[in-house]
């Protein structure tokens, strides 16, 4: 289930490691509306099912490290949970406006509409999707080395994420087929906490269709909820 939250933001220019302050006010969001859940996320470490992006739909560039952005933002959530898209939905009603500061820098949110995209459903075993975030991958036994198409382990560092959010969210042990192949794609760097080198492009996923519908509703990839690994199908 999809759900876009249109918010007002001040001030127009912010910095490029902006991706906390969306993580703030999802939480912020989910915590309003049900705290039980938010504990259950966020008091231990645990996979969650859902991830997120942003566009900026008035952005005009960047100069060093800030975003010249506008003054609208859309977040488009994506989660296999009809209750979190409710706890979401709820959140962003009751939520008359948030603010995030980390160091200098401070972001006020305010919401406008919010919209509840229609269901998609895959019922096939090969789909041809883009990145609407980046898609992030470390490696097995290392999370703080990521990797890229192309470097040793990225494969087998993405099936293994793969199957552990199979395992939390399907209840899924099985070794169902999986292939991923790289149509296109390009390297972003991101300051989220730290450096982190991710990948954006086009891509061709084969599975079983229960799979690839997990895929398309929780994100792909590690740091899913912190806004990676959103996909759109596009074929």
């Amino acid at each position: 289930m999809r759900i876009t939250l249109d918010y007002e933001i001040t001030p127009d220019v912010i910095p490029k490691n902006n991706g906390r302050a969306f993580i703030s006010l999802i939480k912020k969001l989910i915590q309003e509306t049900d705290p039980l859940l938010f504990k259950d996320y966020y008091n231990q470490h645990k996979l969650k099912p859902f991830t997120f992006g942003t566009y900026f739909p008035q952005l005009q560039g960047n100069e060093n490290d800030k975003l010249k952005v506008g003054n609208i933002v859309k977040l488009n959530f994506s989660t296999s949970s009809l209750q979190l898209t409710t706890n979401i939905y709820n959140g962003f009603r009751e939520v008359k406006e948030h603010t995030w500061q980390n160091n200098s820098s401070t972001i006020l949110f305010k919401p406008i509409r919010a919209f509840l995209q229609p269901n998609k459903k895959i019922d096939r075993e090969e789909i041809t999707v883009k990145t609407l975030s980046p898609l992030l991958v470390n490696n097995i036994g290392d999370s703080n080395k990521f990797l890229l198409p192309g470097e040793e382990g990225f494969k087998e560092g993405l099936e293994f994420s793969v199957r552990e959010c199979a395992k939390e969210f399907l209840n899924d042990n099985s070794d169902f087929p999986f292939e991923f192949e790289v149509k296109a794609w390009k390297r972003r760097v991101l300051y989220h906490y730290k450096k982190m080198p991710s990948t954006t492009g086009i891509f061709t996923i084969k599975s079983k269709p229960e799979i690839l519908q997990m895929i398309y509703d929780v994100g792909i990839g590690v740091h899913r909820s912190q806004g990676f690994g959103l996909l759109e199908v596009v074929g």
